[in-house]
């Protein structure tokens, strides 16, 4: 007896749905630079979902997806040692990295 085929296009597309969520509220979180420069809320945000889609993009077979959330996530934690400055040249490469991220999930 063969094994049922599974169709798993709607947990994908429901896992596409919840990263496009969570892709908003790390754009919103970037804009709020000031906040991620004073180490509040947006950049324990960003760190946050960038380490969920890190994980995420790999279960679901988005392997670019977890190589930009580990790179956003390496960030915030360099930014939290303070190895790297959360200058203007900092904030527009998360921006770009978010930017890279919301274009798999269009």
């Amino acid at each position: 007896m063969t094994e049922p085929v599974l169709d798993l296009s709607e947990i994908v597309g429901l896992y596409k749905e919840d990263a496009r969520r969570s892709i908003e509220l790390m754009r919103a979180a970037a804009h709020s630079w000031d906040d991620v420069r004073q180490g509040g809320a947006a950049r324990i945000q960003l760190r946050k979902l960038a380490h969920q889609l890190r994980g995420s993009g790999r279960t679901y077979g988005f392997r670019s997806v977890t190589r930009i959330g580990k790179a956003l996530e390496h960030m915030m934690i360099k930014l939290q040692a303070k190895r790297v400055q959360p200058d203007e040249r900092l904030q527009k490469c998360v921006t770009r990295l978010i930017e890279r991220l919301a274009i798999t999930f269009r």
